[in-house]
């Protein structure tokens, strides 16, 4: 799937938007750029690629963000994601580009665990 400042990702069918009223969504607004939600909060994986459902769970029982910022992130980089519904989804970074932010996008895969919080 491809985020950048024109589409957005969903937890409902279809979870790839060609408009921004998905819930996560791509912004190099500000001094950097992130991946943003009103309602989803955020967590990226560290260590060893393969995040399961359990992993997500556990570490997103604390998480508070709905900004996390990419400087960090590169490809393969994973990140958890959970929603008010109780869906959970893993986010796993493909490409990254950023260096000019009005051109800014994220290639991603996106799993989606439905009710899994």
């Amino acid at each position: 799937m491809l985020l950048n400042a024109e589409t957005s990702l969903s937890f409902e069918e279809p979870l790839w938007r060609e408009d921004r009223k998905g819930d996560i969504r791509f912004d190099c607004e500000d001094a950097s750029c992130a991946i943003e939600s009103d309602t989803s909060v955020f967590l990226q994986m560290m260590g060893k690629s393969g995040t399961t459902l359990d992993e997500c769970r556990l570490m997103l029982g604390g998480a508070d963000r709905h900004r996390w910022t990419l400087a960090s992130v590169a490809a393969g980089t994973e990140i958890c994601v959970k929603h008010p519904s109780g869906d959970i989804a893993l986010l796993v970074v493909q490409t990254k580009s950023t260096a000019l932010p009005e051109l800014g996008f994220l290639s991603l895969d996106m799993t989606v665990w439905k009710n899994a919080a």
